[in-house]
């Protein structure tokens, strides 16, 4: 895995990058706090499948991506124009895969943009619950925020800071739970704390839509292919009319995983992938 730095919107966004070779790039767009490191289990069996270079970004204000700064905040539309850049810089036509929020990302700019995408993998990324009746309550999240910032937990050694880190997921083992937390880590007095921006944890004024996200998923021309934990809570919420906007879908499930697929099967969730992207 190589790291480099592409330019977007004034932010610095580090980009991991798995070489394959080459043919249309393919972009792996990861979850919320999560990183791009995180698709490594994935994208370095990609580049092998499909000989071509597979790129995965740490978003912003995630991983060794930049922050927006003092007075900024992390609207969902920025990211995705992280995504028109990135594709921009990677020639104007992408295969697409996104992972939950990388997954809503990358359906609203496969709606928005349909001549850059060639083929289209959400996984587990039909967005999350319409919030759409608790708008009120979110914009109360949102300003309580503001008033009191949230902030990282101090950690005694990136051990104990991956030991956390496998407490949200227990599929990662030792080692690859020490590498991608190192990764993020940053020291403090008193140990170290995560490098990732804690407004993160803060709540976005604007709930999600599902009236308005059906509209961008109706737009997108790609061949979709729809991948699914069998055992992830996260696919079971998530309203399956969502996928008859679709135009062109085919929906899988992969045996033993939850909602963090490119974790708990790796193998199985690449060979989906790269037949898929291969076709």
């Amino acid at each position: 895995m190589i790291e480099s730095r592409v330019q977007a919107a004034g932010l610095s966004l580090c980009v991991c990058r798995w070489s394959g070779g080459s043919g249309v790039p393919v972009l792996l767009l990861h979850g919320f706090l999560e990183q791009g490191a995180a698709w490594n289990g994935v994208g370095s069996r990609l580049a092998r499948h499909l000989g071509r270079d597979v790129h995965a970004p740490d978003h912003r204000g995630h991983g060794r991506s930049d922050h927006v700064g003092r007075g900024g905040f992390y609207h969902f539309w920025n990211y995705v124009a992280d995504v028109d850049a990135l594709v921009a810089h990677l020639g104007g036509t992408v295969d697409l895969v996104g992972h939950s929020m990388g997954g809503t990302m990358a359906s609203l700019f496969a709606g928005t943009r349909p001549e850059a995408v060639r083929r289209l993998v959400l996984v587990e990324g039909l967005g999350p619950p319409d919030l759409e009746s608790r708008a009120l309550s979110v914009a109360r999240y949102f300003l309580d925020g503001h008033r009191r910032p949230p902030r990282h937990p101090v950690m005694a050694s990136p051990e104990a800071a991956a030991q956390r880190m496998q407490r949200y997921n227990p599929a990662l083992d030792d080692a690859e739970a020490l590498r991608l937390a190192s990764r993020i880590l940053r020291p403090v007095e008193g140990g170290v704390t995560w490098a990732w921006d804690p407004l993160h944890r803060a709540r976005n004024p604007y709930p999600f839509q599902q009236r308005l996200f059906v509209r961008f998923l109706e737009a997108i021309t790609a061949p979709v292919l729809l991948v699914d934990g069998a055992d992830s809570p996260f696919a079971a919420a998530t309203d399956p009319s969502r996928r008859e906007h679709l135009a062109n879908a085919h929906h899988v499930e992969v045996p033993g995983a939850g909602h963090l697929l490119h974790h708990d099967q790796p193998e199985a969730l690449a060979h989906v992938i790269g037949d898929f992207l291969a076709r």
